[in-house]
């Protein structure tokens, strides 16, 4: 939810070579949670986790190597 998880800080310091904010030196910054709720963050009910088919997971196993990633890293 945008109202629950952004906030917004006016009036705080930013680069003097910022030349859109309104004051210089002064502007907004803005910060977004983009966690996972823990219980008791939301009363909704979570939908299911996104899986891939096993064709999908073939189809990356057998083309990994061609990319030339670490191993470890999917």
């Amino acid at each position: 939810d945008p109202a629950r998880d952004t906030l917004l800080v006016e009036n705080t310091p930013i680069d003097y070579l910022d030349f859109a904010s309104p004051v210089s030196g002064l502007g907004s910054k803005m910060g977004i949670d983009a966690t996972n709720k823990w219980p008791g963050e939301t009363h909704r009910e979570w939908g299911t986790p996104i899986k891939m088919s096993d064709a999908v997971k073939q189809k990356i196993d057998a083309l990994w190597p061609e990319l030339g990633l670490d191993s470890g890293s999917r």
